[in-house]
């Protein structure tokens, strides 16, 4: 349980090892400023963010239940798929992206919800879709291959990331806006601190108010309204990501952290 006995005790390690090494790598800002508000010397820490390889795009293998999918999308040249892939934990609130689509079909848009992840939480997502009477517009699929995942990005226009105001939501950065992101999707992410660090809002793409699915709704009408919206905020991410998010760049800092631990 949040602050209770076991959370302190385990926080109280994390702190000792921290303020004992020669070295800390965080994966985010966010993270350098936690570790620095437990007394860790800002001098010893390095941040590695998390990003993708640079040849993600072209590296995907065929899976069969892709066009099974695609199918059952039932894709109308006005449809739009409003999507997700990676893990259905409750820290990453998909329930929330399920709503918002929902509240979107009511209102008349041509829009569909899709989910890639494993096993785990699919069928807490379908009963939560026919409690919204989605029905066949909401398609839950997978689990499939790692090194099939990236082909299942084509099927999705808005790429959302609807996770829950939390302490660990606002300092951890998920790694899947990265792959989206690359692979030109439009992506719609809770406004956190640990998703600011890579959204730039009306740039690379958009922030909504957290736990807030009215917010969602208004973010996603906004761009669905303008298909150049979609498609530029889609390549502005994908160059922010070749940029700034790549593993082959990204790894270099790791050199500043050993430089760092040596001189210990």
């Amino acid at each position: 349980r949040p602050n209770g006995p076991a959370y302190r005790r385990f926080q109280n390690y994390e702190t000792k090892v921290l303020r004992s090494a020669d070295s800390v790598v965080c994966i985010s800002e966010t993270l350098k400023r936690e570790a620095i508000s437990r007394g860790v010397s800002e001098s010893k820490i390095t941040v590695v963010t998390n990003a993708v390889d640079e040849n993600m795009s072209t590296e995907s293998e065929n899976h069969e239940l892709f066009e099974r999918v695609k199918q059952q999308l039932s894709l109308e040249k006005s449809t739009k798929v409003i999507g997700y892939i990676g893990s259905l934990r409750e820290m990453e609130g998909v329930d929330l992206t399920a709503d918002a689509v929902a509240q979107l079909s009511s209102k008349g848009h041509n829009v569909r919800f899709f989910a890639l992840s494993g096993e785990s939480g699919q069928a807490e997502l379908r009963q939560h879709c026919e409690k919204l009477g989605l029905g066949d517009k909401a398609i839950i699929a997978g689990p499939v291959p790692h090194e099939s995942v990236t082909q299942f990005y084509d099927l999705i226009d808005i790429f959302v990331v609807s996770r829950p105001d939390s302490r660990v939501t606002r300092l951890v950065t998920p790694l899947k806006p990265f792959e989206a992101m690359m692979m030109k999707k439009a992506v719609i992410a809770s406004k956190l601190p640990a998703l600011e660090e890579i959204i730039e809002h009306g740039k690379t793409g958009m922030l909504y108010k957290a736990d807030d699915a009215s917010s969602l709704v208004e973010t996603i009408e906004q761009i669905l309204a303008d298909e150049k919206a979609i498609i530029e905020l889609g390549n502005n991410a994908h160059n922010w990501i070749l940029a700034n998010r790549t593993w082959q760049s990204v790894v270099e800092n790791y050199y500043q952290a050993y430089q760092t631990a040596s001189k210990k």
